[in-house]
């Protein structure tokens, strides 16, 4: 359960993208090393996520597989992700916005490293379940105490 919120809280940090995610990626096609990003909805310059994939395929319209899948999350600088998602395969479905992950999946902040079987990321409503088992690391817990 704690580990479920955290990955929720992980994720939260996307919550003002816009709308529908764009990829770049025709019906039948299979491209390698594709990377694209993802603006904010209310600052289109900011840049909230950044995708980036070893293989990428559109199976349908609505449908892309994924492979070697890194998602990084920014909260406040473009230039070092306040959080990476790994997945080594995955699946995005646009008709119900669900991302899957096929195999296991590891969420990496500062200061932990949430990994778990599956992950299930529902990019409408931001909510995400890590699917266990589930192992949590914490790291520099005692550099966030002030003097």
């Amino acid at each position: 359960m704690a580990a479920s919120l955290l990955g929720l809280s992980a994720l939260a940090l996307a919550e003002d993208v816009s709308g529908e995610v764009d990829i770049p990626v025709s019906i039948g096609q299979a491209v390698k090393g594709i990377r694209f990003p993802h603006y904010d909805k209310d600052d289109p310059n900011k840049l909230s996520l950044r995708f980036n994939a070893e293989a990428a395929e559109r199976a349908s319209e609505k449908k892309f597989n994924f492979k070697g899948l890194r998602i990084e999350i920014f909260d406040t600088s473009p230039d070092k992700p306040a959080m990476e998602i790994f997945l080594n395969n995955a699946v995005f479905d646009r008709d119900t916005g669900l991302l899957t992950s096929t195999d296991s999946a590891t969420i990496k902040g500062e200061q932990f490293d949430i990994s778990g079987s599956r992950l299930e990321f529902d990019s409408k409503t931001r909510a995400s379940r890590l699917l266990g088992p589930v192992f949590m690391t914490i790291t520099d817990m005692g550099n966030n105490q002030t003097p």
